[in-house]
């Protein structure tokens, strides 16, 4: 119980500090601190030692981007010091992610509950762990367009809890919720995915790998971890026979499946287009993924890091269509589990490659015992799949599904991802097919003639899709202040949000959609959330930012001044793809119309880079991101949290949460290119 009211305590406390304004050279929120108190840490070393105290950071360490109750535990510790029940909250966002360099893709994914102007969603789902015997809840909030489920693959529970649509509760309709709950079984590997359309919506990237790890006392892990890859604090089970642990799940896409929610706003088009018209008997995978990500970006996001004479624990998933057949190069791992059952020591066997076959999962323990059979010694030595087209994107190789297994103690330089060889594998240009495979000194790169008597398959080449971070930044560019001078008047607006108000087409809809509002004005805006799910309110272009975030259904309020001057900007919500599927209105200050830029604003536009001061929240150099509370910058970004991409991971070095930094974002690829420390964290 003392671990619940530290909990309540800490949740007290940042309800507290919510309340007040931050600024830019303020230090880290307490929000976005640890959860861990000193005081639980030292109880759980006195418990158990070193690995209770990091075992506890790691379960209470926050998500960047989610609420604080996206993972929630209790009310009860048992006899043993482990939670009773864990809850997750998760909800569907639509992302495009950055797979390799310079190729985005659109993908749906199920995230941890986000919070205001940010979002932990990535590809793939999130991991969940658990511990046989708790009580699991898992609450899903459909923030998405379409109806999903989810259905937890090979975990004993009862059927109504099964989530195939309709046996017997019918599937989550957009804007609601369901939760499911059931009692973990027997430890093992298994995953969860959508079973509507499952035959699109799985492909589409609505599936996640779920742990159930073996009960021992104080056992304290991470529940929810966005994407997959390294676990780096193994739980107690896995460590008494590991010492590093790796998830790692499979996927492929048909790109033309992936177009189709890109190119199109009219959710019935959506519909009938990926449900109705595209044909999955035809699908055709042209990229294949590891963990969400393609080579090289694999290098950066999923490496295999282990030390000479352990043992690695890998849990491998295949969501996707295709066989996957996966190969250690200088390994030879014991197959231990087969789909979340453990075989017994006459079944297991050891080989160099191992077939996993679209949703199943192999557990495998890789020794890098250097005996010859085992291991082949210290290296940095390859992982892929060896399908035939596996190892490429869109037919042009090396990419897909490859990684290296890397030796700690070995020089940077030599791990694929910094080798000097590979440095075109990083320009988009190459994958383009721009870019001779061998280089322009070993064959010639001059352009192909028609040759009639040559008759092979030729690798498809289609004009991307518009990237959402582009549009994002020229909507939220600054257009006007709010008011400097008291404000002449004060008034109440009253808006109503959610799927009753969605117009042939929308999902989701405002009412009304059209604000007139005085210049000068101090407006407390009543926001009525008639759904069950998050629904936030920003104004697009106002400085300082205002945004109103909350899961309904309820009515919030907050304040803004209008800016003095004659002007109309967009208001709309900001959770994933809520906007382009309804959910836009204007607001008009005065007589509305367009204010022109002053010189400063103007000069900053026109110029190739921007230079921005804020605090980190988080710094993911897996996903190449950082997430940062910056200040206004002119020309380009209102003062608010936002997630920007980094040219080069390696800029995140010694870059942690509460670091006050100045940057330099390129424009045209909206991407951090220089960091500068202006002061560390406390």
């Amino acid at each position: 119980m003392r671990l619940l009211a530290l909990a309540l305590a800490r949740a007290l406390l940042a309800n507290v500090i919510a309340g007040f304004g931050a600024r830019a050279d303020d230090p880290v929120r307490a929000e976005d601190m640890p959860r861990t108190s000193r005081y639980a840490s030292t109880h759980s070393y006195l418990r158990g030692g070193e690995a209770e105290r990091l075992g506890l950071e790691a379960e209470n360490a926050r998500i960047p981007g989610a609420e604080d109750n996206a993972v929630e535990f209790g009310p009860d510790i048992d006899a043993l010091g482990n939670y009773t029940q864990v809850h997750f909250r998760l909800e569907i966002a639509e992302v495009q992610e950055e797979i390799y360099p310079g190729k985005f893709v659109t993908f749906w994914v199920y995230a941890p509950l986000g919070r205001s102007m940010t979002s932990p969603a990535r590809l793939p789902s999130p991991t969940l762990r658990v511990q046989e015997g708790e009580k699991v809840k898992v609450t899903l909030y459909n923030t998405h367009y379409l109806p999903h489920t989810i259905h937890f693959h090979g975990l004993p529970q009862s059927w109504d809890m099964d989530g195939m649509p309709g046996m017997p509760h019918p599937e989550v309709m957009p804007g609601e919720s369901f939760t499911y709950e059931f009692t973990a079984g027997a430890p093992g590997t298994y995953w969860y995915h959508c079973h509507v359309q499952e035959d699109v919506h799985v492909p589409m990237g609505l599936a996640g790998m779920f742990i159930v790890e073996p009960r021992r006392p104080n056992n304290h892990f991470a529940r929810m971890t966005p994407g997959a890859g390294r676990i780096e604090v193994p739980a107690k089970g896995t460590a008494e026979t590991h010492q590093t642990e790796y998830s790692l799940i499979y996927m492929d896409v048909d790109e033309r499946l992936h177009r189709i929610p890109a190119l199109t706003n009219d959710v019935r088009e959506i519909e009938r287009r990926m449900h109705r018209d595209y044909d999955v008997s035809q699908r055709r995978p042209d990229i294949f993924l590891l963990n969400g990500r393609s080579f090289p970006y694999t290098l950066r996001d999923s490496p295999i890091i282990v030390k000479p004479d352990e043992q690695v624990k890998l849990r491998i998933l295949n969501v996707g269509g295709h066989t996957v057949h996966f190969h250690p190069h200088g390994h030879r791992p014991l197959a231990t589990d087969f789909d979340g059952s453990p075989l017994t020591t006459a079944q297991k066997f050891r080989r160099d490659v191992f077939d996993v076959g679209p949703g199943q999962r192999i557990d495998l323990s890789m020794s890098t015992k250097a005996n010859g059979v085992e291991a082949s010694g210290p290296g940095i030595w390859m992982l892929h799949d060896h399908s035939l087209g596996a190892s490429t994107n869109k037919s042009i190789g090396p990419g897909g599904a490859t990684t290296e297994i890397r030796y700690e103690g070995l020089d940077a330089e030599k791990s694929m991802a910094n080798h000097e060889s590979h440095a075109r594998y990083f320009d988009p240009a190459y994958y383009r097919g721009e870019r001779p495979v061998f280089g322009s000194d070993v064959t010639d790169a001059a352009p192909l003639v028609s040759r009639p008597d040559l008759d092979y398959p030729i690798r498809a080449v289609v004009t991307d899709p518009p990237r959402l971070d582009l549009i994002e930044v020229e909507r939220h560019r600054t257009v006007a202040t709010t008011c400097m001078t008291k404000a002449k008047s004060i008034r109440q607006i009253r808006l109503k949000a959610g799927r009753a108000h969605a117009r042939p087409g929308e999902a989701y809809g405002f009412e009304p959609r059209e604000l007139n509002v005085g210049r000068c004005e101090e407006i407390e805006l009543a926001l009525e959330n008639e759904d069950d799910i998050r629904h936030d309110f920003m104004i697009a272009g106002l400085a300082p930012m205002f945004s109103l975030n909350f899961v309904g259904p309820g009515t919030e309020s907050a304040r803004f001044i209008s800016p003095d001057a004659d002007v109309t900007l967009t208001f709309h919500c900001h959770v994933a793809a809520h906007d382009k599927v309804g959910m836009m209105g204007e607001l008009i200050v005065g007589r509305g119309g367009k204010i022109e830029p002053d010189a400063q604003i103007i000069k900053a536009q026109a110029s190739a880079s921007v230079d921005g001061v804020g605090v980190v929240i988080a710094a993911l150099p897996r996903s190449s991101r950082l997430v940062v509370d910056h200040e206004e910058i002119k020309g380009f970004m209102a003062a608010m949290e936002m997630s920007y991409l980094v040219a080069d991971p390696n800029l995140l070095d010694g870059v942690q949460a509460g670091d006050k930094i100045s940057f330099i974002i390129d424009r045209a690829a909206n991407r951090i290119t220089a960091i500068r420390m202006l002061r560390k964290a406390n």
